[in-house]
């Protein structure tokens, strides 16, 4: 089921990203530039992972106990450390990188978004491979299998629009640059909390259960809109922010 799944999120984000690397104008990017930052982003996960257990070590380090802790307290600790954090983190490094690499060649802001979208996407299909088991799992998680590249491409759009802030003095680069980790984390904390790391879920008491499931219905559900919201957002604007070019 692994397979099905990863085979799954390769085609539905591979449309997707192929139709987002053809909406840029006047011409899209090359084949390394489009390629690459997937790669980096399947090697995204590896360093998340590396990134929770430190984080996990410090906590012990520090005397925290998680049972010790009220529920609430509890979700939202694991969901930070545990994927807010680490996983937003390891991304936002390898989409450092791709600039890095490439940053004689992009051009504008969209490509920054660009490369968020590429991460995001390497990222998704290292982790549905690992995580993807049964059918009822891979099909809640097609619901929301663009999660990954809308916190990249949300981290890159910011990081992408205070180079061009730097370059034009429009706006405050300082404000985007936080804006680019703040957000993603803030989303991906949130959700989490909600739903994977909600404790109120894996209790013995039926109503706190209950209750568990509405806030994670409700997040997916919220969720699930956001993807559509930002995915049209960045179809509407690519025009635009491809016209938010660099000086070289």
């Amino acid at each position: 089921m692994a397979i099905i799944s990863t085979i799954v999120s390769i085609v539905v984000l591979g449309i997707i990203y192929k139709r987002m690397i053809g909406r840029e104008v006047p011409e899209p990017i090359g084949r390394a530039q489009a390629i690459v930052p997937v790669v980096l982003g399947v090697a995204a996960l590896v360093i998340s992972f590396l990134i929770t257990l430190a984080s996990a070590t410090l906590l012990l380090a520090v005397g925290y106990v998680r049972d010790e802790q009220p529920m609430v307290v509890q979700s939202v600790m694991g969901a930070f450390f545990g994927a807010g954090l680490s996983e937003e983190v390891a991304k936002g490094l390898m989409i450092l990188i791709t600039v890095a690499i490439f940053r004689s060649r992009i051009r504008n802001v969209y490509e920054y978004v660009l490369i968020g979208a590429a991460v995001g996407f390497g990222f998704t299909i290292f982790e549905e491979f690992l995580y993807g088991s049964g059918l009822a799992v891979i099909l809640f998680r097609l619901v929301l299998i663009t999660l990954h590249l809308l916190f990249s491409m949300i981290m890159a759009y910011y990081l992408g629009k205070a180079r061009y802030q730097r370059q034009t003095g429009e706006g405050s680069a300082a404000k985007s640059y936080i804006l680019a980790f703040l957000i993603p984390i803030v989303l991906h904390t949130v959700y989490d909390a909600c739903t994977g790391t909600n404790k109120a879920l894996y209790v013995a008491d039926d109503a706190t259960v209950l209750i568990g499931m509405i806030i994670s219905f409700a997040a997916t559900i919220a969720m699930f809109i956001f993807q559509i919201i930002v995915l049209r957002r960045v179809r509407n604007n690519a025009e635009a922010l491809s016209k938010m070019e660099f000086t070289r």
